[in-house]
């Protein structure tokens, strides 16, 4: 990671460094989004949702394109989290239609860690781009990591044209990461794109149709810029 010092870096509390409280190099190791375990991930995401000052100043970081969370924040949010009831993160779950300018109709969704499946009419195809998904439909991936951009371009332009191709079929295709806001916000500001609204306009028309979240760091906003630019 739903729904962090580029400039600077947070000092840890005394929370895990040595016996005087000065933070040690492991206070400062980062950790990769797929390391952090489910518990890791339900505390950081507590700390975002409900503005915990760690968990914020760890979001700002990521959205200027620095890094993520270290071992001496998450040692601070986990005892925050903890001492706070152990509390799910406040968060809402996207099953939103979004049609474009152009007609076409495609489903942003985020993933409920409790019964991600559930859907009164099953989509025909769903594009992912978190590995988490694994639903019982026709579905495919694209690698992409949280806070950040695609792997691999080409491959991301090839399977959003796959789906695009498939809604305008008639399918009933959805697209989802995570939380439902950054990758996925960024996937349908491209699609908004290929469907007719001006590049410019790519961001501000997901954030008004489908989540003021949606497209979260630097990077992902230059990466709808460079799309518009490479139509």
């Amino acid at each position: 990671m739903t729904d962090t010092t580029a400039s600077y870096r947070l000092a840890p509390p005394n929370n895990g460094g040595d016996a005087d409280g000065v933070a040690t190099n492991e206070d400062s190791r980062e950790i990769p989004n797929d390391q952090l375990s489910w518990e890791e991930q339900a505390a950081l995401g507590w700390a975002v949702s409900s503005r915990d000052r760690v968990g914020v100043a760890v979001v700002e970081r990521v959205r200027r394109g620095g890094s993520g969370v270290t071992v001496g924040e998450l040692s601070v949010i986990r005892k925050e989290w903890e001492a706070a009831g152990r509390p799910q993160p406040r968060r809402h779950v996207h099953r939103s239609p979004v049609t474009f300018v152009d007609g076409t109709t495609v489903t942003g969704v985020s993933f409920a860690a409790q019964n991600p499946y559930h859907r009164e009419t099953a989509p025909s195809f769903g594009l992912y781009l978190d590995e988490r998904w694994a639903p019982p439909w026709p579905h495919t991936h694209v690698d992409w990591p949280d806070f950040g951009v695609p792997a691999d371009l080409d491959s991301f332009r090839a399977a959003l044209a796959d789906a695009l191709d498939r809604a305008r079929r008639g399918e009933i295709v959805e697209l989802g990461c995570l939380g439902g806001h950054g990758r996925t916000g960024t996937a349908l500001a491209c699609l908004a794109i290929l469907t007719g609204t001006p590049p410019n306009e790519a961001v501000a028309w997901v954030r008004a149709n489908y989540c003021e979240k949606a497209v979260e760091t630097d990077e992902q906003l230059r990466l709808v810029t460079d799309f518009s630019a490479r139509r």
